[in-house]
């Protein structure tokens, strides 16, 4: 008999498959949605394809890492996504009326404010867990905000309000299963309002407020910002029960839906699969954030309890305001669907934090006898 840690049985396979439904999902939307329809390179859906395929290559390596060499380099890793950050608002391109990219040779583009999500999940946990029962004082929680709010603040001005908001969503995801006092909570809930005021009239931008009242009036401006909206819901509508099959309902077929594979992906695909197809989808989405819950709830250290709830936390917020925006809910924030719009260096972080917390929890299991 021999002692060592058995930790291939705990990888988690459910967030696996619930993760790899999503990709391929994505991966199908956006080829459809280019329109060529074709096997090259220059199909966004080809390239989202094999960017998914680097990304599943990057969670298996990270998920082989014991989670606590991550953990060293946390604050490395937030000081270089805060440097891209920084970057971006000089070198940037921009793209839509928003400076949020950085050019690489060979024509591809990252995108900072994704890998700073990532970042800040790893060290909101660091941070909190060094901290323990010491994050009851009032300076520790303060700390823990401005860890969120350093890079969100840096999103915000690029501008990016939807992306920025995500940063809020994971901290108080993370914050809220810490030892904070409960009375801080209620401290936040009160400034809130002051807060949004002030960032309403005195910090936002025309282009966001603008953006804003179209999304709940797309009618006052048909051929302008209001266009795309209305079509989404035309889209959203002709897709019926099954939906009207690989090309899309009739506003993706006439080319009137525009960023079909970004920010409108999700009306695209409720053309192409229908209603049905959409419930799929979203019970695939509750069945990845309750394996993250299970994952917050499993974890033996406060580092793991609190990154699957940071990670739980953003998957929810993205994948609620993304769809509810399609539907006409929420107002248009650019915020992307989780595994499904397309983009490198969104589908890269999201299989990358799915690595760290598969590899917590397949290194924070005890030790166990196994036969040589």
């Amino acid at each position: 008999m021999e002692l060592r840690l058995r930790n291939e049985g705990h990888f988690d396979w459910l967030m696996l498959a619930a993760v790899t439904i999503l990709v391929l999902f994505g991966v199908v939307s956006i080829w459809s949605a280019t329109g060529d329809q074709t096997f090259v390179f220059s199909n966004l859906g080809v390239r989202q394809a094999i960017y998914s395929i680097l990304g599943f290559g990057l969670m298996f390596g990270i998920s082989r890492i014991d989670y606590r060499l991550i953990q060293y380099l946390a604050w490395p890793f937030y000081w270089f996504s805060i440097l891209l950050l920084v970057a971006v608002l000089f070198i940037g391109v921009v793209i839509g009326g928003a400076q949020r990219w950085i050019l690489l040779p060979g024509s591809i583009t990252i995108q900072p404010s994704e890998i700073g999500k990532l970042a800040t999940i790893i060290a909101l946990g660091v941070f909190i867990s060094s901290r323990g029962t010491q994050m009851r004082k009032f300076s520790n929680f303060i700390v823990s905000m401005v860890i969120a709010a350093f890079p969100a603040g840096l999103v915000f001005i690029q501008p990016d309000l939807g992306t920025a908001l995500c940063y809020g969503a994971i901290w108080l995801s993370m914050i809220a299963v810490s030892n904070t006092r409960p009375l801080y909570f209620l401290l936040i809930a009160v400034s809130s309002v002051p807060a949004v005021l002030l960032g309403w009239f005195v910090l936002a931008d025309e282009y966001m407020i603008d953006r804003f009242r179209i999304s709940y009036d797309p009618y006052s401006d048909p051929l302008g910002e209001g266009y795309n909206i209305i079509q989404a819901r035309i889209s959203i509508a002709t897709g019926g029960l099954t939906g009207q099959g690989l090309h899309g309902g009739t506003s993706s077929q006439l080319d009137l839906l525009k960023v079909r594979t970004t920010d409108f992906v999700f009306s695209h695909a409720a053309g192409m699969f229908g209603f049905a197809g959409m419930v799929g989808l979203l019970v695939v989405f509750v069945i990845l954030i309750w394996r993250c819950l299970e994952n917050a709830e499993e974890a033996r250290d406060t580092f793991g309890r609190t990154f699957a709830m940071g990670l739980a936390g953003v998957l929810f917020f993205q994948a609620f305001v993304n769809i509810g925006m399609n539907i006409g809910l929420l107002p248009v924030t650019g915020i992307t669907l989780p595994f499904i719009s397309s983009g490198n260096t969104s589908v890269w972080m999201f299989l990358a934090s799915i690595g760290v917390l598969q590899s917590i929890r397949r290194h924070q299991r005890p030790l166990g006898f196994m036969p040589d």
